[in-house]
């Protein structure tokens, strides 16, 4: 299964995934810009990316996820945080934007 990064210059990598992994874990395995102060625990908001796709696969953000995204700048309808998406084959092909 697969998950596009955009970067920030508008490129795009193509990165493999196997179920249960959280798109910040894939991010640190290929080497994708993603920060993360927290270490994923859901408290820094730094790790906050844009779905650009597969909005309706995702499950709803929880209310811890959108107290960290609070942190985060250039807040929008599609942000999520990168360690609270848990991947899954619904999620296959799924495109974020880093921030």
């Amino acid at each position: 299964m697969k998950i596009i990064f955009i970067m920030k210059d508008g490129s795009e990598k193509i990165c493999e995934f196997v179920e249960g992994q959280t798109i910040l874990k894939i991010a640190e395995e290929n080497q994708i810009p993603i920060r993360s102060f927290c270490e994923g625990f859901c408290v820094c908001g730094a790790c906050h990316i844009i779905i650009e796709n597969l909005m309706d696969k995702l499950p709803p953000i929880s209310e811890k996820e959108n107290n960290a995204l609070d942190n985060a700048g250039g807040i929008t309808l599609r942000s999520r945080l990168a360690c609270q998406i848990v991947l899954n084959k619904e999620l296959d092909g799924l495109r974020v934007s880093l921030t």
